[in-house]
């Protein structure tokens, strides 16, 4: 299996590294830190007067760019700054980010794609019983509309929220609210949490700015986004391109029904998953946690399947034996069934490359064109996966995988092959010395 080694080892890196978001910049994370393994110092742990905020002038190497205005507010190296270019957009970082945020292809924000003359507004705002605030289709929705395009209305180095002490923290927010201009403003302060600090922990999405380079997480509020209500099996998956919020529908959604994204992993047991969603201070009443506990009972067995699964084909790969283009069948199989659309995109690129090794042509072709769309729609059109499968939809013979493990078979026939007649010759050279040596001993 050795000549394979270069194949598994290609194979084994697409599928451990394309399972995880393919850019910091476009990473998707829950809204909520403390569900992220990162402790939060809570408002009343530290109380000093250390509220000493001064306006300076700009002190990074290059100019200040000409859409932001600022620093203000400032303490340590974190100060406030404003984009009136993105709607009064406010900023809590250090000064050399802003040059970073501004080099994004960011627009103003656009809440929602404008409706055409036949259409209405995709969703309206309505109370839903027992959730407070949430989204309504208004119309039909098709898999891979765009509902929202959303740039921040703050967005705040993950510096000043960690490090800072509790009450100068708080003051800090304060002064950068009131820099919000309105009615972004009075937006921001209709979310869920008693205070401001509540309000950004509760609501934000984390990203990082810049890869993963110290400094560059930051927290991103969008007041329109944070509407959406938490559904085990959301109808609506969301993604961050540099600083712009996108939510996508990942299924067909009905007049009436509401818009949900998950606040958690969808992939875990009911109990895991309600045990994580009580950090947030509610019981899920979706559908899938009303099931009954025989339904309940089956879902957690597809669930464990397909962790088995993943980790079985991550095996299979590094090991290079027993490739089995049935597992990603299954796998996708088995997503569809948990109605878990969010996590389509890598499962259709694991069952077309399976199929592409092997040599199944068809099959390796219509997954790619099924993880082109999934991909798109859950990491955007920069994707490099989404590239990856188009060339596999589009050029097969092209790609890295087609056939591959085919050829492969047949090199390693060849050369045992060859291997057998250079025996064979040896031998035979080997009896004839043989015998010739006989000979001439007999003749002796």
């Amino acid at each position: 299996m050795k000549h394979l080694t270069l194949i598994y080892a290609l194979c084994a890196q697409f599928f451990i590294i394309g399972s995880a978001a393919e850019s910091t910049q476009d990473c998707p994370q829950t809204p909520l830190l403390q569900n992220n393994g990162i402790c939060l110092a809570p408002l009343d742990l530290i109380q000093k007067e250390t509220h000493l905020f001064t306006d300076r002038k700009w002190q990074w190497k290059s100019d200040r760019p000409a859409a932001w205005d600022g620093p203000y507010d400032c303490i340590d190296k974190y100060c406030v700054f404003v984009n009136h270019q993105l709607d009064g957009m406010v900023l809590i970082s250090a000064e050399q980010n802003v040059h970073v945020i501004d080099r994004f292809q960011t627009a103003p924000r656009n809440n929602t794609p404008p409706p055409t003359q036949q259409e209405p507004p995709p969703f309206y705002v309505a109370d839903i019983p027992g959730k407070g605030i949430g989204l309504i289709a208004n119309r039909t929705i098709r898999t891979n509309d765009i509902l929202m395009r959303l740039t921040p209305t703050m967005l705040i180095q993950l510096g000043p929220h960690l490090d800072i002490d509790a009450a100068t923290r708080a003051a800090l927010y304060e002064r950068a609210v009131e820099r919000i201009p309105e009615p972004r403003r009075s937006m921001f302060r209709r979310q869920h949490g008693r205070t401001t600090y509540e309000k950004i922990d509760r609501n934000s999405f984390r990203m990082f700015i810049n890869g993963e380079e110290n400094f560059s997480g930051h927290l991103g509020v969008y007041p329109e986004a944070s509407r959406m209500n938490h559904d085990c099996r959301p109808n609506i998956h969301y993604r961050i391109e540099n600083i712009t919020h996108i939510s996508v529908a990942v299924r067909d959604i009905h007049p009436g029904e509401e818009l949900t994204v998950s606040y958690i992993d969808g992939l875990q047991p009911r109990a895991e998953r309600q045990s994580r969603l009580s950090d947030w201070g509610f019981a899920c009443t979706c559908a899938h946690c009303r099931m009954s506990d025989a339904e309940a009972a089956a879902s957690d067995t597809r669930m464990e399947r397909i962790q088995n699964i993943e980790g079985a084909l991550e095996k299979m790969m590094a090991s290079g034996s027993g490739i089995d283009p049935r597992l990603g069948d299954e796998l996708v199989r088995l997503l569809h069934e948990e109605r878990l659309e969010s996590y389509l995109g890598q499962a259709y690129t694991r069952a077309a490359l399976l199929h592409s090794l092997v040599g199944n042509g068809d099959e390796a072709v219509r997954y790619a064109r099924l993880a082109r769309e999934a991909l798109i729609r859950e990491f955007g059109e920069r994707s490099k996966d989404a590239k990856a499968m188009n060339l596999l939809a589009e050029e097969p013979e092209k790609h890295w995988s087609w056939g591959a493990l085919k050829v492969a078979e047949k090199g390693m026939e060849k050369k045992a092959d060859e291997e057998d007649e250079n025996w064979v010759e040896g031998v035979g050279t080997q009896v004839k010395v043989e015998l010739t040596g006989n000979e001439s001993k007999g003749g002796n």
